[in-house]
């Protein structure tokens, strides 16, 4: 078996499995049912904000809402986390200021380290030099889904690779929200 590793976010993920240039990928539920089968991984995923160490933010245990007023924010380009991050603002989403987008967040990171704004996205096993994590308070967790094309005729190799990886992903517990 050779694997092969590609990284991007959701919607390349998605476009390259649509292309046939992936049979499998990790994504952010929830998942279009009508177009992929999937397993959740068990995986949680917090949200946070990455700020320059010498923010004023960066003193916060967490970050709230409010405390993005008039504070610019990078954000992940994809329709899905863009609409995460709306409704976690709530009713300061219309006073929130967008300094940039973009779809990595190695490449948002740079520019919170060059002190654009702070970068909202996922806690990652990784750090950026001068950046500190704060956890998004509501808290702002979502799960990843290993997703594949419906219908998708695997080579014995990966056929077998899925069902191992269905055989050892711990479900996560139910928490009332299907994916969609």
């Amino acid at each position: 078996m050779r694997f092969e590793l590609y990284s991007g976010n959701g919607e390349n993920v998605e476009e390259r499995i649509e292309r046939g240039l992936l049979d499998l990928g990790l994504i952010s539920e929830p998942v279009d049912i009508r177009k992929y089968e999937f397993v959740p991984t068990g995986e949680k995923e917090v949200w946070g904000a990455w700020v320059r160490e010498d923010s004023w933010l960066a003193g916060h245990q967490a970050v709230h809402p409010e405390d993005l007023v008039g504070y610019p924010v990078i954000t992940s380009s994809t329709g899905i986390s863009q609409s995460t991050v709306e409704r976690w603002m709530g009713e300061y989403k219309s006073r929130m200021e967008r300094a940039a987008k973009g779809n990595l967040l190695y490449n948002m990171a740079m520019l919170a380290q060059a002190d654009l704004g702070a970068v909202l996205g996922i806690r990652l096993n990784c750090s950026y030099e001068g950046l500190k994590f704060i956890p998004l308070e509501p808290v702002l967790e979502t799960y990843t889904a290993l997703v594949w094309k419906k219908e998708q005729i695997f080579s014995p190799a990966a056929a077998a690779f899925l069902e191992s990886i269905k055989r050892h992903l711990v479900p996560r517990p139910s928490d009332g929200e299907g994916a969609g």
